[in-house]
C-alpha cells in the first residue's frame, strides 16, 4: 500500500499522522446566525394626494417629526 499525502492550503503536502488539530472554539455571541426579531409600532401613511386614490405604506411611530417630513 502506498503511502497516502494530504495537500495543505500552503500548497505542501504531508502525511496524514504528522497534521495537527487545533481545538475549534465557538464565535462571539455577536457573529453567531441567531435571529432576535423585534415587533416595532408602525403607521399607515397615505403617499397620495387625491383621496380617492390610495397609496399607504408603514413607517415607524418612532421616528422624529423631522424624519417623517424627510420620509412623506
Amino acid at each position: 500500500m502506498e503511502n497516502e499525502y494530504v495537500c495543505t492550503s500552503e500548497g505542501t503536502s504531508m502525511a496524514p499522522e504528522l497534521l495537527t488539530f487545533q481545538e475549534t472554539l465557538p464565535a462571539p455571541k455577536c457573529m453567531q446566525d441567531e435571529s432576535t426579531a423585534m415587533a416595532e409600532e408602525m403607521e399607515i401613511v397615505n403617499l397620495s394626494d387625491d383621496l380617492a386614490i390610495q397609496k399607504p405604506i408603514l413607517i415607524s411611530k418612532h421616528l422624529t417629526p423631522e424624519e417623517k417630513e424627510y420620509l412623506i
